[in-house]
């Protein structure tokens, strides 16, 4: 399959394909494949965000005991794995800076 470049906001969980359609943080090289694996990854992330905010106003709850909050890490540092292994060589020096590849987020 060939590759083509995209933009990706992370924080709008969006794919784009025109460079100056919208601010974007992120450039890779992707399959169309490798395009519909980030996005259910964007999805699941969205879905876990949901879940975890209707207990984030619950000052006695500990981040890390919700099962919710353990779910979005994973799935944001998901993400950040994927653009990563797609990405431009400024895409992975960015992502190694934000340390979140061995930590989680």
């Amino acid at each position: 399959m060939e590759k083509r470049t995209y933009y990706i906001n992370v924080g709008t969980g969006e794919v784009l394909e025109d460079s100056t359609a919208l601010d974007y943080e992120f450039e890779i090289s992707a399959t169309e494949d490798d395009i519909a694996k980030l996005q259910e990854l964007f999805e699941e992330t969205d879905n876990s965000s949901q879940g975890s905010y209707a207990t984030s106003w619950l000052p006695w709850k500990v981040y890390y005991s919700n099962e919710t909050n353990q779910e979005y890490d994973y799935y944001l540092t998901e993400v950040y794995r994927t653009l990563h292994r797609l990405g431009s060589e400024q895409t992975k020096r960015h992502i190694e800076t934000m340390n979140v590849l061995e930590n989680g987020i």
